[in-house]
C-alpha cells in the first residue's frame, strides 16, 4: 500500500475509525440500536411518497443517532485501551479529543446519510430538519460522554451505563427531546422552538451537574 502523508488530525481520525472497526463485537452491540430503524424504513419503502411516513422516520432517526453517538463516544473517549501511550504523543490533549469527536460524527454521518437521502425524496424540508436533529442529538450525547468521561476497558461496554446514572438518563432524555423537536419542526409547528429551548436548558443543566463543570 502506498504511503500517504496526512495531517495530524486526519491521522488521529483514522486511528479512531480503525479502533471502532477492529472489534466487531463491540460495534455490533452499539449498532443493535439501529434495529429500531427497520420498521419505519420498511414503512417508508411500502408507502413511498406519503408525508406521514417522513414524520415518523425523522424522529426515529434522530433518537437513534443520539443513542448510537453516545455508545461510539464512550468507546473512543472512555474505552481507550492505551491512554498513557496516546497521552505521550506530541499532540495537545484538546486535539486528541477533537479527533475522537470528529471520528464519532463521521461514523454517524456515514450510517445515517442513506436514510436521509431516501427521506429527501419525499420532502427536502423534512430531510433538512432530520439532518439538523441528527447532528444536534449526536453532539449532545458526545458532549455528555466528554463531561462524564472516566477511564474504563472496552470489554466493559455493556456495563457503561452503570458508571453514571446522570449521564445515562440525560443521554436518553436529550435524545427523546431532540426527536420530539424534530418531529414537531417537520410538521411545521412553531412549538418546535419551545422544545429546542427545553433541550438546550437540559443540556446546560447536565453540564452544571457534570464533573467537568466542577473542575
Amino acid at each position: 500500500r502506498i504511503f500517504r502523508v496526512a495531517s495530524t488530525r486526519a491521522s488521529l481520525r483514522r486511528k479512531e475509525r480503525v479502533l471502532l472497526l477492529r472489534d466487531p463485537w463491540l460495534m455490533s452491540q452499539s449498532l443493535m440500536q439501529l434495529l429500531y430503524l427497520t420498521p419505519p424504513a420498511l414503512l417508508l419503502w411500502h408507502d413511498f411518497g406519503h408525508g406521514s411516513v417522513a414524520l415518523i422516520l425523522g424522529p426515529v432517526l434522530i433518537m437513534a443517532s443520539g443513542q448510537l453517538a453516545g455508545g461510539l463516544a464512550w468507546l473512543t473517549i472512555s474505552g481507550e485501551d492505551a491512554p498513557d501511550l496516546v497521552g505521550s504523543a506530541p499532540v495537545a490533549p484538546s486535539q486528541l479529543l477533537r479527533a475522537k469527536v470528529e471520528a464519532v460524527m463521521q461514523c454517524i454521518c456515514i450510517i445515517f446519510c442513506p436514510f436521509v437521502a431516501v427521506l429527501a425524496l419525499t420532502s427536502r424540508f423534512q430531510a433538512l430538519v432530520t439532518v439538523t436533529g441528527i447532528l444536534a442529538a449526536a453532539r449532545a450525547s458526545t458532549a455528555i460522554q466528554l463531561w462524564f468521561r472516566s477511564q474504563a476497558k472496552r470489554s466493559q461496554f455493556r456495563r457503561r451505563h452503570t458508571s453514571s446514572r446522570i449521564a445515562t438518563l440525560a443521554e436518553a432524555l436529550l435524545s427523546i427531546t431532540w426527536a420530539a423537536a424534530g418531529g414537531i419542526a417537520a410538521a411545521e409547528n412553531p412549538a418546535a422552538i419551545v422544545v429546542v429551548a427545553l433541550a438546550a436548558i437540559l443540556l446546560l443543566a447536565v453540564w452544571r451537574l457534570s464533573p467537568a463543570c466542577r473542575q
